[in-house]
């Protein structure tokens, strides 16, 4: 028994130990990343990448030890493990464009609702059977001032039994052709306007110069 072809592709995920920054580029932007941040064997080749997945432990946001080998590997519900993913952008629409013609047009009710987390919540129409759905069915939307102007949209599923570990997660534009997203995990959503500034400043140190 050997190893697998996804194996031999670095496209299984498999942790590394090593510091050393692996030069990759995304779209227009440079990168310079630790080993041990990157998700995928494949990715520490460097090069060009049409995305890149990394992880890192909240609040630290350190890369992975085996001593953290818990959290970065085996997943359980309340893991610090912050997953972001640096991608080409696809999407012609920014965050603010997608809050006004994909995502409010399907709430419920656009009053929404506080929440404690100086946020506001949106739910989602429900899918059914034979009519067309939005994609949106099992989540609920946040939003929520982070800067002058600029609103996050936060994403989260929703809570249900049959769904151990349920997500939070964030899609905002990095530069004119690269985006980045994050996820964490959904008892961790107190924390989201600091994971938010935290994340962020973390993937504007891996720029290269």
């Amino acid at each position: 028994m050997g190893p697998s072809v996804d194996e031999l592709g670095g496209n299984v995920p498999s942790p590394a130990i090593s510091e050393e920054p692996v030069a990759i580029k995304v779209g227009s932007m440079n990168f310079a990343i630790p080993a041990n941040y990157t998700v995928f064997p494949r990715d520490r080749r460097g090069g060009d990448r049409d995305e890149v997945w990394l992880y890192a432990l909240w609040p630290t946001l350190s890369g992975y030890a085996p001593s953290r080998r818990e959290d970065f590997v085996e997943n359980p519900p309340d893991t610090r493990r912050i997953d972001i993913m640096i991608g080409v952008r696809t999407s012609p629409f920014t965050e603010r464009e997608r809050i006004d013609i994909l995502y409010m047009p399907q709430t419920t009710d656009a009053r929404g609702a506080r929440t404690p987390y100086q946020l506001i919540k949106y739910e989602f129409k429900e899918q059914r059977a034979n009519v067309p759905t939005s994609g949106y069915a099992g989540s609920e939307l946040y939003l929520g001032e982070v800067g002058e102007g600029e609103i996050a949209a936060i994403f989260c599923m929703k809570q249900r039994e049959e769904l151990i570990s349920p997500e939070c997660w964030r899609e905002l534009e990095l530069g004119p052709d690269v985006t980045l997203s994050y996820r964490f995990k959904r008892p961790y959503l107190a924390e989201w306007r600091k994971i938010d500034a935290e994340v962020r400043a973390f993937v504007g140190k891996l720029k290269a110069k």
